[in-house]
């Protein structure tokens, strides 16, 4: 959303200090204080996405690895127009080919969606989208099928097989790895001993060094939760020699989830919401999404799609513009909302299906170390991943108008 005109937005300068990235101090008689999951409790409505994940147990692995299971495809889409009459090309979409065997029968709806045909597979060519068939089964027409038209699904009603025929192999759907790698937080605390001890309008009396402190984690749990959100995994191979090559990054939500709709910078509908719910339970049945996850902007838009139904709830001291949980005929969606959400994003997730895996050894700590001089030095660090399972059952909105006035029970 653009800033409106005549707004002013201060950030404060950070406070410079030694950038280097090579040498180092090696420690010794360290004092070491630990904050495992303080980003869940310190100021939890800053991060209320990772405050809202388990945190499951270390790693010590620095590719962190999970198996996804999927079951059998039930549905495939059409890739190219199939003629009526006696044409037996069938061409399906981009991969989908896969998703068929030799002696399926297919359901397709032909052109103005008032009747269907059946089709017979009797060949399939391994890595080709384009099977043969025989038309007209079961006493269907041979009619015309258009690509692109709306709503046409082609359903796959499993093989019929021949008398006295070899069978055929049946569609076996193997697992998939998938995988994220761990991102080392690492902030600087540095401190003289005069600068500890003179008080100043902002400090007065208290530690300097653990009120730093107390700020630096502060911005670190912002920084995880962001991370959480809209990191994208980098592991190039010399990620995993050291010393040299370039920091390993954790991949978040937005990187493990696949599915996806394109608003193209239309404004968000009702309708949007309904087909994500309803393609989510046709993929994954019961296991689809239970949260919505948006930011600000995009939790106000939500709201209003309702509004005309019930603009308000009013009390003698209170009114209620906001819905906090939606049921339709696919389940209930709760919200939650995050500041550090991308404006024109929605997120359908299972909360449940996300956790967060600190490396061995690498949990939140403030490590104290030796120095040579009247100063005091430190390092707030964590070394932490995510794990996100069934991508399947995760969807995401993107692109939606930002603009106010495209939603007319806000503008």
């Amino acid at each position: 959303m653009p800033i409106p005109a005549g707004s002013t937005i201060y950030r404060a300068a950070q406070n410079t200090g030694d950038s280097a990235i090579t040498g180092g101090t090696v420690p010794s008689a360290m004092v070491i204080r630990l904050f495992a999951d303080f980003q869940k409790y310190l100021e939890p409505e800053e991060t209320p996405f990772s405050s809202s994940v388990s945190t499951g147990k270390s790693v010590n692995q620095k590719k962190i690895e999970w198996g996804t299971g999927f079951l059998a495809p039930h549905q495939v889409n059409l890739g190219a127009t199939l003629t009526a009459g006696a044409a037996t090309s069938l061409t399906l979409a981009t991969g989908d080919g896969n998703k068929v065997q030799q002696g399926d029968v297919l359901r397709i709806p032909t052109d103005g969606g008032t009747a269907v045909e059946h089709v017979w597979i009797t060949g399939v060519t391994p890595g080709s989208d384009v099977v043969t068939v025989v038309r007209a089964m079961g006493g269907t027409t041979a009619g015309a099928h258009t690509y692109g038209a709306p709503g046409y699904v082609i359903e796959i009603l499993g093989p019929a097989s021949q008398e006295n025929a070899d069978s055929q192999l049946a569609p076996i759907m193997k697992g998939a790895i998938e995988w994220n790698v761990p991102q080392l937080y690492d902030y600087a605390v540095q401190v003289s001993n005069r600068e500890d001890n003179t008080p100043d309008y902002e400090f007065d009396g208290a530690s300097r060094y653990d009120e730093f402190l107390s700020r630096i984690m502060t911005s670190a749990s912002i920084d995880f939760e962001k991370a959480m959100i809209m990191g994208k995994r980098h592991a190039p191979e010399s990620s995993f020699t050291v010393p040299g090559g370039t920091p390993t990054l954790m991949g978040g939500l937005d990187f493990f989830t696949d599915n996806s709709l394109d608003k193209a910078l239309a404004p968000l509908t009702e309708s949007d919401l309904r087909f994500v719910q309803r393609t989510l339970w046709t993929n994954v049945g019961s296991n689809a999404a239970k949260n919505i996850l948006v930011g600000g902007f995009m939790r106000e838009v939500i709201s209003s799609l309702w509004n005309a139904n019930r603009y308000a709830t009013v009390k003698d001291d209170t009114t209620t513009l906001v819905w906090n949980a939606v049921t339709t005929e696919y389940g209930t969606l709760r919200f939650t909302m995050s500041r550090y959400i991308m404006p024109a994003t929605v997120f359908f997730v299972n909360l449940d299906d996300i956790s967060i895996r600190p490396y061995k050894g690498g949990e939140w700590a403030d490590v104290q170390l030796p120095v040579n001089g009247p100063y005091k030095k430190g390092r707030f660090t964590g070394d932490y991943s995510a794990v996100f399972k069934k991508n399947g059952a995760r969807y995401k909105i993107i692109n939606c108008s930002t603009t106010a006035t495209d939603y007319p029970n806000l503008a």
